[in-house]
């Protein structure tokens, strides 16, 4: 029995016209499936909570998001057992960053034909962010200052959901991210990595951990990110003034950023990362809060997935 769940803000509010163009798909490969509709905002997590929920031996939950990169976010947030959790998603969202990093271009077609057979394709690995008493996995990536401040702003423009609706979304992003290069916002940064090595960032304008290689829409700030080798990518710019960050952001789209002045690209298992002030925080683009000092790990468990 397959667990299909909804969210149907995904897709700019288009998540119920999503599923009615996957259903004959999901029948015609004979799935037996039950199917959950989130009503309300905190409705998706508990949906995901009951269904991992006391689960052992032989039983297992297998479950098909059909949302975006915060749905899959609230859902790895929202797991009580991963061992017996096995879990696929079909992307609908503006920015699909997992999406782009798990499915290798394949149509939805095909990836429900993977998910079809029931078996686990991969594990992957989790990150964790812990702040204070905060605490907040996550799929992708979590950073702090510049690209969190973005997903901040970004967020509360009632112009973001217009645009989505046209498909337009980044848009907003983009938009955003010019106007607070020209503030030339830096702060300094001490990271230490793996409790051994301290490493510090005098005029840093942000520092993204990253456990696939695309974020925020595409950019592949560290384009040799994987989330099956046990280990975290980081991506610090560091010194750089807002004119040459205009030539560099653009490379960051292909990863053509990596190994240029000012561009330091690091590998941990595990990173404290200490700040002279205050600064926003992101786990996949959701953004809650401020901090100055976090540490960010992996998870000791692994998600199992479908596809």
């Amino acid at each position: 029995m397959f667990h299909i769940i909804i969210n149907p803000e995904t897709a700019s509010g288009h998540g119920i016209q999503a599923w009615k163009e996957l259903k004959p798909i999901v029948e015609a490969e004979g799935m037996d499936y039950k199917l959950y509709i989130s009503s309300q905002r905190n409705e998706f997590g508990k949906i995901i909570s009951k269904l991992t929920s006391r689960l052992n031996g032989s039983d297992h939950a297998d479950i098909i998001i059909i949302g975006g990169d915060g749905s899959m976010n609230e859902a790895v947030n929202h797991i009580k057992d991963f061992r017996h959790t096995r879990i696929a998603f079909l992307s609908y969202g503006s920015a699909n960053d997992l999406t782009k990093s798990l499915c290798n271009d394949r149509t939805k077609a095909e990836i429900i034909k993977d998910i079809s057979d029931g078996k686990i394709k991969r594990s992957v690995d989790i990150g964790v962010m812990r702040s204070g008493e905060a605490e907040t996995l996550f799929n992708i990536s979590s950073g702090l200052g510049f690209d969190a401040e973005i997903c901040e702003k970004a967020n509360r423009v009632k112009l973001k959901r217009f645009l989505n609706r046209l498909h337009l979304g980044k848009l907003i992003y983009v938009i955003t991210a010019i106007g607070l290069i020209l503030k030339n916002n830096r702060f300094l940064c001490r990271i230490t990595f793996d409790g051994e090595t301290e490493k510090v960032y005098e005029k840093c304008l942000f520092a993204v951990v990253m456990n696939t290689n695309y974020e925020g829409g595409g950019f592949m700030f560290c384009p040799d990110a994987v989330n099956t080798d046990g280990s975290l990518d980081l991506c610090i710019p560091d010194g750089i003034g807002s004119f040459r960050f205009f030539t560099l952001f653009p490379m960051a789209y292909k990863g053509r950023h990596a190994g240029r002045r000012g561009i330091n690209i690091e590998k941990a298992k595990k990173v404290r990362i200490q700040t002279d002030e205050p600064v926003w925080i992101h786990t996949d683009g959701e953004v809650s809060f401020k901090t100055d000092d976090v540490t960010i790990s992996l998870h000791p468990e692994k998600l199992n997935l479908l596809m």
